[in-house]
């Protein structure tokens, strides 16, 4: 009963099937809650100003996580696509992956490649990666969290600028410099967003 309720709820809430949110379970990092403790002092003056701890809302924002990187596995594109697509060996596919030039997640042994880097074709396949994003992708830390590099792709940003904020992956499509972009994505500090 259980099952059938968490099956229902993570194709609803995340369009997901369970294994590949476990996948994405499995490539987030480990509850480490002594790594957070606060000193009584700092857990005093938060409890002060009302901002008690909240499980569920941690739950949540974890569920939500793991949710947001099992869709974009889901939704990538296999090395194999990516290859055929682009008119690429797999030996260059994977060389433009280890340096940075093209955005792959781990999806269990394998690697995949989110949709959003590339321009499609009729048929739903990879044409061509969208202009500049190689040199963007070589800008942003190579920890960064894959949730956390989709959320900058398509998140309007002040600094992209033409008659409303962009997102770097419309300012691209759209003709803009592959510098704003980078300048962008170096201004952010990652670690504390």
């Amino acid at each position: 009963m259980v099952d059938r309720e968490l099956d229902q709820l993570l194709q609803d809430r995340f369009d997901v099937s369970t294994s590949d949110f476990l996948v994405a379970l499995r490539g987030l990092p480990a509850l480490r809650p002594w790594a957070a403790s606060l000193t009584d002092a700092e857990a005093r003056l938060l409890d002060d100003a009302d901002f008690g701890e909240d499980r569920e809302a941690f739950l949540t924002a974890g569920a939500e996580v793991a949710g947001a990187a099992a869709r974009l596995a889901v939704t990538a594109f296999t090395a194999d696509e990516v290859a055929t697509g682009l008119e690429l060996s797999a030996s260059r596919v994977r060389q433009k992956r280890l340096a940075h030039e093209l955005w792959a997640i781990r999806d269990g042994q394998t690697w995949v490649f989110p949709v959003i880097q590339f321009e499609t074709g009729h048929q739903g396949g990879p044409e061509r990666q969208i202009r500049g994003l190689d040199k963007v992708f070589r800008s942003l830390p190579a920890d960064l969290h894959p949730v956390s590099v989709a959320g900058f792709l398509s998140t309007p940003q002040p600094a992209l600028f033409a008659g409303r904020a962009m997102t770097p992956v419309e300012w691209l499509r759209n003709g803009g410099d592959v510098e704003s972009v980078m300048a962008v994505a170096e201004a952010v500090d990652w670690f504390t967003a």
